[in-house]
């Protein structure tokens, strides 16, 4: 008996309120006036700070209303797991959401010394160079060898070099002729 009569208070409260113009949530939350709303400023824009050099998970501590589109590249010049590139410069004004590009080094690619013995030396050259190897070519005469023939690589065949690292080819050169300044053959 005594729930229904708490039962019909409540409604009757309710039904009061709600004659009166009252609504229900507005018991609970005052809405702002258009004066408050207006001396209460909204940031929507926020200065970008430099990422070069931070880790992604400090640029993201930085970077807390800017979402960050990551690719990874190898880079000889910033540590491993460090930014290396952001498409917004340091400073520069941008609105709260705008999506900002940012590379992350890989470190420095490691290439492998392919087999290239039963190549013509040109030929072997051109494969090193087209991977980004410094090819210096090194004449000498070994008997039971071909002029032209590859006596040996150094880094050794499957090695892992950084990209950019030289590769010394030792070439067999029985003609006087044929021989060249390690300087021709480095262009």
């Amino acid at each position: 008996m005594k729930l229904k009569k708490l039962f019909f208070i409540s409604l009757c409260i309710l039904s009061v309120l709600s004659l009166s113009g009252c609504k229900f949530p507005e018991l609970f939350y005052k809405t702002p006036s258009l004066k408050q709303v207006q001396s209460e400023e909204v940031q929507t824009k926020v200065i970008m700070p430099n990422l070069s050099g931070l880790t992604y998970s400090q640029a993201v501590a930085q970077t807390e209303n800017i979402p960050l589109i990551v690719t990874k590249q190898y880079n000889d010049k910033v540590s491993k797991n460090k930014i290396s590139w952001q498409s917004v410069n340091a400073g520069e004004e941008i609105s709260i959401g705008t999506p900002v590009n940012i590379v992350i080094s890989k470190g420095v690619q490691l290439i492998e010394i392919p087999n290239v013995s039963d190549m013509d030396y040109l030929a072997a050259q051109t494969v090193l160079k087209s991977l980004g190897f410094k090819v210096k070519i090194k004449y000498q005469h070994k008997w039971g060898t071909e002029s032209g023939d590859i006596i040996s690589l150094s880094p050794q065949v499957g090695k892992k070099k950084p990209y950019g690292s030289a590769v010394k080819m030792t070439v067999d050169a029985i003609d006087p002729s044929q021989k060249k300044t390690e300087t021709e053959n480095e262009q």
